[in-house]
């Protein structure tokens, strides 16, 4: 069974990971920059540096360069921290390449770019030339491009771990946004859930936002419709009820009377069948009233109704009607009878089940009564009943093998009144710990009950 998606959970996780994606791509983009940014700010402090170095470079070595006879030897200027290192390197060099003067982490050997002004790059460095008015002399301005994306790298984590902190927080103020901005949903979704047969009150619209007030209004429409429609039948069952039972009873009445007067007479057998018919036909009429009160939905109760004295009253009531060698048996094994059910609809189920029990089951055992705290059972002895027989003993109009009669409506009327309840009927053949039997039980569960059972 698919596992309902929670709307709450997906707009949350959509939200954070749609915020992390955005702040990533902002952040690649703000990296992109930055190193636009960097670059030119890196090639404009190399541009002044060999500027600012180049006048005072050639007021040193006028005089040298002045005399090409003359040996000249690079000079080297020294480090006054030894621990110190050079991001910024340079080497001063004449028209012909040679190195007149070079900065201590400076290559010995010549840059290995033209002497023409302008930026260069030459494997780790970023150069920049620049010569002096006469083009006699040259510096060359170096910087070692992993310092460049040093920095670059370091801006860019600056950038990332902000962000990095800023997704929890973002999370639960999405979550607690979600969840305020979804609270009047689920308030809607419990009004709804809690509307039944027994409660059919209008939803409160009033107070729900603009964009939840139409499904509001139109659930109002619906529960209206069908309150209409559960009060018809119930008027329908209520005034059939009356119109039915009374010609029926009448004409059973006369019947009866016929037969009396028609002692020793060869019609007074035929008398009897016509008695039995109409005696079949109250039973089928009491049994479609009661499937439509239950199709009405008038079997649930709103809270857990106390139901063992009404479960004494059917009890006792059904054994005034049976004959002298049959019996019921009641074991009470918990002090209540608990159940979300109508205290009329759960006489009907009961007196259905155990007219079930006493019509179908072999006079030779007793019918046995179980209750329980949030269940009862009825058990009557009977021949094995096959699982496909079983499993269409609810359907409407279905009539077991084992014996002839009835109407086929009992079990059908239970197990409605039970679906209507949230509660469940079984039906087992055999009984648990026998050889034969049947057994029928109603059991509620919800959140609060026990499982003493």
């Amino acid at each position: 069974m698919t596992r309902a998606r929670s709307l709450t959970r997906w707009l949350i996780v959509s939200l954070t990971v749609g915020a992390v994606a955005l702040w990533l791509l902002a952040a690649s983009l703000a990296a992109n920059s930055l190193r636009v940014s960097l670059d030119v700010a890196f090639d404009g402090g190399l541009r002044e540096t060999a500027e600012r170095l180049l006048p005072l470079a050639l007021d040193g070595f006028r005089d040298e360069m002045g005399d090409p006879g003359e040996q000249r030897d690079a000079h080297e200027i020294p480090l006054y921290d030894d621990a110190a290192s050079e991001y910024i390197v340079y080497q001063m060099r004449l028209p012909d390449g040679e190195i007149l003067l070079r900065s201590h982490d400076a290559p010995a050997a010549p840059f290995d770019v033209p002497l023409q002004p302008g930026f260069a790059d030459s494997g780790p460095w970023r150069i920049y030339t620049i010569g002096s008015a006469g083009r006699d002399a040259f510096i060359q301005v170096a910087e070692a491009r992993v310092h460049r994306s040093q920095s670059l790298m370091g801006s860019i984590l600056a950038l990332i771990w902000p962000i990095a902190l800023l997704i929890p927080l973002s999370a639960l103020g999405i979550y607690l946004a979600v969840r305020a901005g979804l609270r009047p949903v689920r308030a809607l979704s419990s009004e709804i859930a809690a509307r039944h047969a027994a409660n059919l009150t209008p939803l409160a619209v009033s107070n729900l936002p603009v964009e939840l007030q139409p499904i509001g209004d139109a659930v109002d429409g619906l529960i209206s419709r069908v309150e209409t429609a559960l009060e018809a039948e119930r008027a329908f069952a209520s005034n059939s009820a009356h119109e039915l039972r009374t010609p029926l009873a009448g004409t059973l009445a006369q019947l009866q009377r016929l037969i009396v007067e028609l002692d020793g007479h060869p019609e007074q057998e035929r008398a009897r069948q016509v008695e039995l018919s109409l005696l079949r036909l109250r039973t089928l009429t009491d049994r479609l009233l009661q499937l439509a009160r239950a199709d009405a939905g008038m079997a649930r109760a709103s809270e857990p109704v106390e139901l063992l004295p009404a479960l004494r009253v059917v009890v006792d009531d059904a054994r005034r009607r049976l004959p002298a060698d049959r019996q019921i048996l009641l074991a009470e094994t918990s002090p209540s009878l608990l159940a979300p059910i109508d205290i009329d609809a759960f006489g009907i189920a009961m007196r259905n089940l155990i007219d079930n029990a006493i019509s179908h089951g072999t006079s030779d055992q007793p019918i046995r009564i179980e209750q329980y705290e949030h269940a009862i059972e009825v058990k009557n002895g009977s021949p094995v009943i096959s699982a496909e027989v079983l499993a269409g003993l609810t359907r409407r109009f279905e009539r077991g093998t084992s014996r002839p009669g009835g109407v086929g409506l009992g079990l059908s009327i239970v197990d409605t009144i039970m679906r209507q309840t949230g509660g469940e009927l079984t039906l087992t053949s055999p009984v648990l710990g026998s050889s034969d039997g049947f057994s029928a039980r109603m059991s509620w569960s919800w959140p609060t009950a026990k499982t003493n059972e």
